[in-house]
């Protein structure tokens, strides 16, 4: 995550940054992305990145989690103060995907950090993902998610089954970006895999 000194610029400042970044890495492969180009675009020095971020991966850190802050508080405002099942949740935030894909630039971003994190072999995003603490705590979900709907009352195997929706999303997600689906075709998709996952494969 970014150091303070970033935390404490302004808002104006930081904005210019993470504009700056998502604009750099929509325009070409994350790993082809340049810290140059940043810097240059965001009018600072080279020095001033790197007492802000570690690299590019800690800076892709920090705005995937605003990215999921940002699915968080729509949840919030889309549905206030109701406790939802999670299908609502995956579905909510994947309509919110493609909305922001309305947004060229947005929707070039998403793509190439999808890509990018399924076509690297699963050894190397586990220690891109141990080194920067990539956000995986689903405290903030739990908080709007209706506990009533599982038939098991541990907590594990509830974030045991969150992980397994957002890894079908995520599947989903990079499905539709590869394949260029709609949003029909990409959420006729999504439901079918979540029907598989509400109501089990294996035989009663």
């Amino acid at each position: 995550m970014p150091t303070q000194t970033f935390l404490n610029l302004s808002k104006e400042k930081k904005d210019k940054i993470i504009k700056s970044a998502i604009k750099e890495f929509a325009s070409q492969p994350f790993s082809e992305a340049s810290i140059n180009k940043i810097i240059k675009n965001a009018e600072i020095s080279r020095g001033s990145f790197y007492t802000y971020f570690a690299d590019k991966y800690e800076l892709l850190t920090y705005l995937l989690e605003l990215f999921r802050e940002k699915l968080i508080s729509n949840l919030y405002v889309i549905h206030p103060g109701k406790k939802l099942e999670l299908e609502e949740i995956v579905f909510t935030i994947h309509h919110h995907f493609f909305d922001l894909c309305a947004d060229e630039i947005y929707k070039k971003f998403l793509a190439n950090i999808l890509i990018y994190f399924f076509g690297r072999p699963e050894d190397e995003i586990s220690r891109i993902k141990d080194k920067h603490h990539f956000p995986t705590d689903h405290s903030k979900l739990l908080e709007v998610l209706d506990m009533e709907q599982f038939k098991f009352d541990s907590v594990i195997m509830i974030n045991k089954t969150v992980d397994i929706s957002l890894a079908i999303l995520n599947n989903v997600l990079f499905t539709s970006v590869i394949h260029k689906l709609s949003y029909n075709d990409s959420r006729e998709l999504l439901e079918s895999y979540m029907q598989i996952l509400k109501e089990g494969y294996g035989r009663n």
